[in-house]
């Protein structure tokens, strides 16, 4: 009996057993990707085109052109890119621009695509608020997945990898020279207006890559970490490690207990402090990830390649 049926050919073999490979390992930033561009790409062509302003990147210059010579964002988007693409591809290789290229691709689609839909309002205030929020959510889900929308963000990596300039710094100045640009070119309040809007976007992006449930990490520096790390397993249920460590000055020995703990708990653990030790030293950092056996905590099997 026959377990499988063999391929007809092993080169047809290999090649549908790599096609299968790559949907496996790279589904989720292709995924992501695709949702977040339909998301920003209807925040740009509805409510950013309603108030005459501009995202960020090589999308922005896109925009600049239309709202100035009427010429189509989408097409431009993509003609743009295509000097990035051929430099991107000579100087960081396939791996690295081949989502930057589905990106760019799938931006350019949403824009076309939401291009005359129109929500009646007229506070530039709504555009800022909504406008920026959703653009910012769409963003925040194509980076976290692990994609890329292309533009300025090919130029970052190129400028990393050969000058070490961080790819943040690279996207910032941009920006800023393109909004310069745009306020001469436009008026100073759209210019503004953008950059609000910009802010918006960051903060709501920065808030989904960096998680909602934003812990909060204490070390504690005692004399009695035996009792303290008992009650708070006992009382949070939370797992503690305990540090040997000495005074730099007085090179008396102490133990520094490292826990993490929820928002919610904080008022909790420091009455717990107060009452086993008043004579503590302790810190309280906040952290946006925390991967590790532990309740409630994400399994490093979570972490993306």
């Amino acid at each position: 009996m026959r377990l499988f049926r063999p391929c007809a050919g092993e080169r047809k073999c290999a090649m549908k057993n790599t096609v299968t490979d790559i949907i496996k390992k790279y589904w989720k930033p292709f995924v992501g990707t695709t949702i977040g561009c339909l998301i920003t790409g209807f925040a740009i062509a509805v409510f950013y085109h309603h108030s005459k302003l501009i995202s960020g990147g090589i999308t922005g210059i896109a925009m600049i052109l239309n709202y100035k010579l009427g010429w189509n964002t989408s097409v431009l988007n993509l003609l743009l890119n295509i000097p990035l693409f051929i430099v991107g591809l000579i100087l960081l290789g396939k791996k690295h621009i081949v989502f930057s290229i589905y990106g760019t691709v799938m931006i350019s689609l949403a824009l076309q695509l939401f291009e005359g839909i129109t929500i009646p309002y007229e506070s530039h205030l709504t555009t800022v608020l909504l406008g920026g929020a959703i653009s910012g959510f769409g963003s925040g889900i194509m980076i976290r997945s692990g994609g890329s929308s292309g533009g300025t963000d090919i130029l970052g990596k190129i400028l990393n990898k050969y000058f070490s300039i961080a790819i943040g710094t690279t996207q910032m100045s941009f920006n800023i020279v393109m909004l310069i640009i745009y306020g001469i070119l436009f008026d100073l309040d759209l210019a503004i207006l953008t950059m609000a809007t910009s802010i918006m976007a960051s903060y709501i992006n920065n808030y989904i890559n960096d998680g909602i449930d934003r812990r909060r990490v204490l070390q504690i520096v005692t004399s009695k970490p035996d009792e303290m790390a008992q009650r708070i397993h006992e009382e949070l249920k939370r797992g503690v490690t305990s540090i040997p460590c000495e005074g730099g000055t007085t090179h008396l020995p102490h133990n520094m207990l490292y826990v993490v703990i929820s928002k919610f708990q904080l008022a909790s653990i420091k009455r717990i402090i107060k009452e086993v030790d008043p004579e503590a030293f302790f810190t309280i950092h906040v952290t946006t990830g925390v991967y590790g056996k532990g309740r409630t905590f994400h399994a490093v099997s979570q972490i993306g390649d």
